[in-house]
Formats: C-alpha cells, sequence, structure tokens
C-alpha cells in the first residue's frame, strides 16, 4: 500500500507511521480500507507482543511460579 511511511530513529528502527491520506485517497482507497489495515496493523502488534510475554504451558507450573515470587500462598 503507497501511502505510508515509516519514521526511523538514529539506530534505523521504526518508531511512527505517516500515513498520506490525500495520496490513498487519490488511489482509489477508502477510509474503510484504511481502517481495515490500521486493524491489521492492531492485530499484528498484538501477535508480537504476546509472544514476549512469560509462557506459563500448564496452571501447577504458573502457580509454583507464583508462589516463588509470594504472590500466592
Amino acid at each position: 500500500m503507497t501511502g505510508l511511511n515509516f519514521v526511523t530513529n538514529d539506530k534505523g528502527e521504526r518508531t511512527a507511521l505517516l500515513i498520506d491520506f490525500a495520496r490513498l485517497k487519490q488511489e482509489g482507497k477508502t477510509e474503510n480500507d484504511v481502517m481495515e489495515f490500521m486493524e491489521d496493523l492492531e492485530d499484528i502488534l498484538a501477535v508480537e507482543l504476546s509472544k514476549k510475554e512469560n509462557d506459563y504451558s500448564n496452571w501447577e507450573d504458573a502457580k509454583s511460579r507464583l508462589k516463588a515470587k509470594g504472590i500466592i500462598d
């Protein structure tokens, strides 16, 4: 999709997304198309963030970790 530009920091890491609505409109994209794209980005971000969360494969493992941290008795 054209009309999208990333802003990067000094390290070249993407830090922001600029959306050129005028250009998208010229290319026949509707506001609904853009909203669907944004929703897709939200889904991708949620998946990526969930990969970084602690993985508790079962209740017993989770319970023993919580006990070790003093969160539960």
